[in-house]
C-alpha cells in the first residue's frame, strides 16, 4: 500500500527528468564543417600582335576619277537660210578654221548686193556735189543733212545684202573633226539651225571631281599622269579647278590637259593622279583600317600602358601591297593582330612581329 504510493510520484519525476535532458540535447548548436574559400581568379588580359611604326616622307597623291573629252567642241550653227546646194565636209572629215563645210541657195542676193553698190554709188557722188555747193554758199544745211542721210542708208542696205551673202557659205569657226552631221543637197536649212559638231583633237582633256576635303590640295599646273581604260598612262597638267560645288554631290570639277594620243580615248573612262606636296605617313596593311561605331575609318594602336587607342587616319597614297595613312603619331604601335577583339582603353599583352608579318593580318 505504501509502495504504491510512493511510485506515481517518482515516475514521473523520472519522466521530467528524461523529458529535460531530451530538450537540451536537441537544442545544443552544432558547428557547421568549415568550407575552405577559393581564390578569386585573375581576369585574363587579352594578347594582340602589334607592329612598331615611325613614319617617313611620302609623296602624296589625289586619285581621281573621271572621263576624257576632246579639248574643244563647238556646234555650228546656221546664220542663214535657204536650200542646201553644195556639201563640202560631211561627218568624219577633217575641216580647218575658216573651211567651208557647206554652201546654201543665194538666190538673188548678188543682183540686190549690185543694185545696192549702184544706189551707193550713186548717193556718194550727190553728197559730195553738196558739200561743194555748200562751200559756195548755194545750199543750206538741212540739204546737207538730208543728202548724208540717204547715202549711210544705201551703205547699210549693201552691207546687210553682203552679210546675207556671206551666210550663205556655212563654215567652221575651228579647226577639228568633224561629228553629228547630217546635211543632204537639197535639204533646207532654217537660221539658227544646228549643221554640225567640230571637235578639235589637237589635245584632250581629262574631267573629274574632287571631294570638299581633298579641293584645297590642288593647285593649277600641278602635274600628273592620267591612266586610260586600255592601260596607257598619259602626262598631263591641272589646267582649271571648280571654285561652285555641286549642290547634290558636293564635288567640284576639275580639268587635266593630256596629249592626245589618239582621238578614239576621247569619252572613255579614266582615273588621273595628280602630285601633290610631300607629306608624312605610315606604311600599313590595308587590311588594319577599321570602322568604329561613329563611322570614322582608323587603326588601332596601343599606347605606354598598352591600353588600346583609337585614331581616325586618311588614306593620302596606295602603294602595291599597302596603303600610307595620315593622322597617327610619328611614332606608334599600331595593332595587326587581334583589334576585333578589344575595345577602347582595354589593357592589352601585345607580341611585337616586324613589317612583313604585319602585312597579311589586320583581324
Amino acid at each position: 500500500m505504501s509502495k504504491s504510493r510512493f511510485a506515481g510520484p517518482l515516475i514521473a519525476v523520472i519522466i521530467t527528468i528524461a523529458f529535460a535532458a531530451w530538450m537540451m540535447s536537441g537544442h545544443e548548436e552544432t558547428t557547421p564543417e568549415q568550407i575552405p574559400q577559393q581564390p578569386k581568379a585573375k581576369s585574363l588580359i587579352p594578347t594582340v600582335q602589334a607592329v612598331d611604326s615611325i613614319a617617313r616622307e611620302v609623296q602624296q597623291q589625289l586619285t581621281i576619277n573621271g572621263t576624257t573629252r576632246a579639248l574643244r567642241n563647238i556646234t555650228v550653227i546656221s546664220e542663214g537660210a535657204g536650200k542646201v546646194v553644195a556639201v563640202l565636209k560631211s561627218q568624219g572629215d577633217t575641216v580647218t578654221q575658216g573651211g567651208i563645210i557647206a554652201r546654201l541657195d543665194t538666190k538673188n542676193i548678188p543682183a540686190q548686193i549690185n543694185q545696192a553698190e549702184a544706189f551707193e554709188n550713186q548717193a556718194n557722188l550727190e553728197y559730195e556735189a553738196a558739200l561743194e555747193l555748200k562751200r559756195k554758199g548755194l545750199i543750206n544745211e538741212t540739204q546737207i543733212s538730208a543728202l548724208y542721210a540717204a547715202l549711210q542708208q544705201a551703205k547699210a542696205t549693201l552691207s546687210s545684202l553682203q552679210i546675207q551673202l556671206e551666210n550663205t557659205v556655212i563654215r567652221s569657226p575651228i579647226t577639228g573633226q568633224i561629228e553629228n552631221s547630217d546635211l543632204e543637197v537639197g535639204s533646207y536649212i532654217g537660221v539658227g539651225d544646228t549643221v554640225a559638231e567640230v571637235y578639235d583633237y589637237s589635245q584632250l582633256v581629262f574631267e573629274g571631281s574632287v571631294s570638299e576635303k581633298d579641293i584645297l590640295k590642288l593647285k593649277l599646273n600641278q602635274r600628273g599622269t592620267v591612266e586610260l581604260i586600255n592601260g596607257d598612262k598619259v602626262p598631263g597638267v591641272v589646267s582649271y579647278i571648280g571654285s561652285v560645288a555641286n549642290p547634290v554631290t558636293r564635288t567640284f570639277v576639275i580639268e587635266m590637259k593630256i596629249a592626245a594620243v589618239s582621238k578614239k580615248i576621247s569619252g572613255v573612262t579614266s582615273v588621273a593622279k595628280v602630285t601633290l606636296e610631300n607629306s608624312t605617313g605610315h606604311y600599313i596593311s590595308p587590311a588594319l583600317l577599321y570602322i568604329n561605331e561613329d563611322g570614322l575609318m582608323g587603326l588601332k594602336t596601343l599606347d605606354a600602358e598598352n591600353r588600346v587607342q583609337f585614331y581616325e587616319v586618311d588614306i593620302i597614297r596606295s602603294g602595291t601591297d599597302g596603303v600610307w595613312v595620315q593622322g597617327l603619331p610619328q611614332k606608334s604601335r599600331i595593332i595587326v593582330v587581334g583589334q576585333g577583339f578589344v575595345n577602347l582603353n582595354d589593357e592589352t599583352a601585345p607580341t611585337l612581329v616586324d613589317f612583313d608579318q604585319s602585312k597579311a593580318v589586320g583581324l
